[in-house]
């Protein structure tokens, strides 16, 4: 009887967090160029205003859950990639990165601004940390494969494609580019970036792709 109890306890606490999660997302959307306020969250959500600080802690730590939630969907179509073919791979990573970004792409500016109005540098960090290692796990496969010379550690690798992507998005979603062209915009930047570090037999094949993305005919 115990045991029933404690399940039943653990799945309206699971059920409560994701309607607070849920609700946040929402409230991000509907926000526009503001931030929420946890009254709001609760009433959205159907909680009382203490479950939130009881389930998450605080604000900062929501967010933190949506933006690690994201990032483990993109990790996993990230980690399914072929990628004995570098260019490839770079050009089907762009591809699923320009997809989620630019299908979400209100969700994530104003994402962005949350994040700011919270002012917790903790938070944003964390946030950053997330991206880092998305990226460190995407880079092992084909460092494994031997597609890159060991002159950059992975994780400081993983941190500057991280910015140049980031980069790219925050264009795009100024000049509210199509998606085809943040896709372009991401390629060309972690071509840019491999293209030092490759192996003499990849990086042919990289130079030629970027030839061809400078020429405009992708």
């Amino acid at each position: 009887m115990g045991q029933l109890a404690s399940s039943t306890r653990e799945l309206k606490k699971i059920t409560r967090r994701r309607s607070i999660l849920d609700a946040a997302r929402s409230l991000i959307l509907e926000a526009k160029n503001k931030d929420f306020s946890m009254p709001d969250l609760a009433e959205k959500a159907g909680v009382s205003l203490v479950t939130p600080y009881n389930l998450f802690g605080s604000k900062s730590s929501i967010l933190l859950e949506i933006v690690r939630e994201d990032i483990y969907d993109r990790a996993q179509d990230i980690a399914d990639l072929p990628c004995e073919d570098l260019v490839g791979w770079i050009s089907e990573l762009s591809r699923i990165l320009s997809r989620v970004y630019y299908s979400k792409r209100h969700f994530y500016r104003r994402m962005i601004v949350t994040l700011v109005a919270q002012e917790s540098a903790e938070g944003q960090r964390d946030s950053l940390m997330l991206t880092y290692r998305m990226f460190e796990a995407a880079l092992e496969k084909p460092q494994l494969l031997g597609k890159f010379r060991p002159v950059i550690p992975t994780a400081t690798l993983a941190r500057h494609l991280a910015h140049s992507v980031a980069g790219s998005l925050q264009d795009r979603l100024m000049e509210r580019g199509t998606e085809q062209k943040l896709a372009i915009e991401i390629e060309t930047g972690v071509l840019l970036m491999l293209s030092g570090i490759c192996t003499p037999n990849e990086q042919s094949g990289v130079l030629r792709r970027l030839e061809v993305l400078s020429s405009g005919v992708a």
